[in-house]
């Protein structure tokens, strides 16, 4: 599998891992009756295809990569009731007031400006209609047992934020919603405490990540081959614990921006 493939397929899995986490707040932006839906940052349309499933309206995704575009239309292209477009998030190519629901997931904490990008959602968005950020993550809010003082603060915020990204978007989003003008409602996505075996399956399936990101942030071999024994036993053990709090958002426009 070349890395083009790995990293849709990568997408893909990620998309269906959440899934359980987004569907409960589909209903409360009443997706299913919908008639028009923007999905800002759509990325390879993982989650897109997901929202294409569940609503009979007219969706567009738009991203501001071509080569992102490009995969979408790969994965999406069973769908007939899908349009795919180029376009900056932080200024989105559509008049003001023209979806029922305007969506993001995972886009925020990667944006320049996500305030910018707030306003713009809620903006395209008609009176009553929702505005939704599915996942945001908080790094900060992070919780890993047992601790390694080495590895923990790389995987807390130190590599999301240098690659450009705020580790810490999620503690945010009621203060980027409020601020656009929307009625908000914040909480948290991710309640279930996995147990040993599912952190094993995740891990076994992105260790080639884990130790790239560890290098990426200065460890050694060794230290990264000592993190891996002290992780693999804890998880042999049963004692491993980790939580890591996604958050959502929904925003009702009830205004004329």
């Amino acid at each position: 599998m070349d890395k083009r493939d790995y990293f849709i397929k990568k997408l893909e899995r990620q998309a269906i891992d959440s899934a359980p986490e987004r569907h409960p707040l589909y209903q409360k932006i009443n997706l299913k009756h919908a008639r028009t839906v923007l999905d800002v940052g759509c990325g390879t349309g993982a989650v897109l295809k997901e929202i294409a499933c569940l609503t009979k309206g007219r969706v567009v995704g738009i991203d501001s990569s071509e080569n992102m575009i490009r995969i979408a239309k790969e994965v999406l292209t069973d769908l007939d009731n899908v349009e795919l477009r180029i376009g900056d998030a932080h200024q989105i190519p559509f008049e003001s007031d023209a979806f029922d629901v305007t969506t993001c997931n995972l886009l925020l904490m990667w944006a320049r400006d996500p305030a910018k990008v707030v306003e713009e959602m809620a903006r395209v968005t008609r009176i009553n209609g929702y505005v939704f950020a599915s996942l945001e993550p908080d790094f900060g809010g992070e919780i890993r047992w047992p601790e390694n003082k080495k590895v923990d603060p790389i995987f807390a915020g130190k590599a999301v934020r240098g690659k450009g990204g705020d580790p810490f978007i999620g503690r945010k989003l009621r203060m980027l919603f409020v601020r656009a003008g929307l009625q908000t409602e914040v909480g948290i996505s991710n309640l279930e405490i996995w147990n040993c075996k599912q952190y094993e399956k995740r891990y076994l399936s992105s260790r080639e990540e884990y130790r790239q990101t560890l290098r990426d942030n200065g460890l050694s071999k060794e230290e990264i081959r000592s993190w891996e024994r002290e992780y693999q036993k804890a998880l042999d053990e049963g004692i491993a614990m980790e939580f890591f709090p996604q958050f959502y958002a929904i925003g009702r426009k009830v205004r004329f921006l």
